[in-house]
């Protein structure tokens, strides 16, 4: 699995190189605390830390989760279903610094999560105001997103802090459990949300990441 992963890195990254973004070094608008991401994830990022001898910084804790109510592949579920999602809480997102940020680089970059690595702009963020890409783009990281959360099966989904807490064996099992309680368990792949217009694309994408990993997703109730 933990190969997988980098793969299916790699394989977007492969995808994404046919647009031409605007980011570049040193511009970190999009670099917030609002990232989320597998518990297999936040294991490549501790293990990254330690083999470069640093630890975790000192990590934030917020009394409200800065996650949405469900994982990439439960919002997938309630969609194919026909069903509304649960409301989120207040205050879901916080667009402070990344707290892995360092003279508006990133510290962790060869590991950083796919949320991160999904974030893209055509426009610069930071005069625009917002950020634009492509729709296909936005399907693929769907999708990525789902493939790597049925990838972690077993495994939890949340906010970046919450899960570094948690996959990080230095700190007392107490501490673990209690930051468990603040993970979504991951769902298996139910289907992918994918338009017609986009199911070629997605389909060639499918492919690649099968041949690459090995791993045959099984797909049902695809949209």
């Amino acid at each position: 699995m933990s190969l997988a992963i980098p793969t299916l890195y790699q394989a977007f990254a492969e995808e994404a190189a046919a647009i031409a973004f605007a980011c570049g070094p040193g511009c970190a608008t999009c670099c917030t605390r609002s990232v989320t991401l597998t518990t297999a994830e936040g294991a490549l990022i501790v293990d990254f830390l330690r083999a470069a001898g640093r630890g975790l910084p000192e990590l934030p804790r917020d009394q409200v989760p800065l996650r949405p109510a469900v994982t990439a592949n439960g919002l997938a579920a309630l969609c194919l279903a026909g069903e509304e999602p649960p409301p989120e809480a207040e205050s879901p997102w916080s667009f402070e610094p990344c707290f892995l940020l360092q003279d508006g680089l990133c510290t962790i970059y060869p590991v950083r999560p796919f949320a991160c690595r999904s974030f893209g702009s055509i426009v610069n963020c930071g005069q625009a105001g917002m950020a634009e890409a492509p729709a296909w783009f936005l399907t693929l990281a769907i999708v990525t997103n789902q493939l790597l959360e049925d990838l972690d099966r077993g495994g939890a989904w949340g906010n970046l802090a919450d899960v570094l807490a948690f996959v990080d064996d230095g700190l007392g099992e107490g501490a673990r459990e209690a930051t468990r309680e603040r993970l979504l368990p991951n769902r298996p792949l139910p289907g992918l949300l994918v338009l017609p217009e986009e199911r070629a694309r997605v389909d060639r994408y499918l492919a690649k990441v099968w041949e690459r990993t090995g791993v045959e997703f099984m797909v049902s109730g695809d949209g």
